[in-house]
């Protein structure tokens, strides 16, 4: 009979054991996975991380294009709407970063970026070619629970300084004025670009 319950005792402990382990191991995971993602004014923003590839442009000359791409979540109980965009000036501050910070259309997502040649899709490499210098406008509304995906890219010629390193950038930084929230994308530690308005609807 002891040594019944000893073998008892002992199954309990490794069983007891392994079930700690495996909760420990899922909660790591959430806090690994929730890592990239803050709440900010009752907006949930996921930021991914830092994505590229080198661009030649027509006169074979090399850059580096980096991109992020950012989930808005509406986690409010009201409508928001986004106007997301990059004046000229921003679009290129030559004097300081010798960098081009904009928004990429809609339909260029991160899938329909790469593949097709050099690891660049050809959709993507018109838009660099010839339509990077257009402003690209995101307006759209929110309902609550609602969720808008958004890409920025960032071109700079092989040969200057990429801003966007070592750094990544953490988030879209919201700061709170009188007609609703200026969103600020952070490129690095120093350097936050105004790229537009979020408001609530009433």
């Amino acid at each position: 009979m002891t040594v019944k319950l000893l073998y008892r005792l002992l199954f309990s402990i490794c069983f007891c054991g392994c079930s700690i382990n495996v909760n420990s191991q899922v909660n790591n995971s959430n806090d690994h996975l929730n890592v990239r993602g803050e709440k900010q004014f009752g907006l949930y923003i996921d930021c991914g991380q830092r994505q590229g590839m080198q661009y030649f442009d027509a006169a074979n000359t090399e850059y580096n294009y980096r991109y992020y791409t950012i989930t808005v979540t509406n986690d409010s109980t009201t409508s928001i709407h986004l106007n997301i965009n990059f004046s000229r000036a921003e679009m290129g501050l030559r004097d300081t970063l010798k960098s081009k910070i904009f928004l990429l259309p809609r339909h260029l997502t991160p899938e329909e970026q790469h593949f097709d040649r050099g690891g660049m899709s050809n959709e993507l490499k018109k838009f660099l070619d010839l339509e990077i210098d257009t402003p690209v406008q995101l307006n759209k509304t929110l309902k609550p629970t609602e969720k808008c995906v958004m890409t920025f890219g960032i071109l700079t010629a092989r040969k200057d300084l990429d801003p966007t390193t070592p750094f990544d950038t953490k988030r879209l930084t919201l700061i709170k004025n009188s007609s609703g929230l200026s969103v600020m994308l952070k490129i690095n530690e120093t350097l936050l670009i105004p790229c537009g308005q979020i408001s609530y609807i009433n």
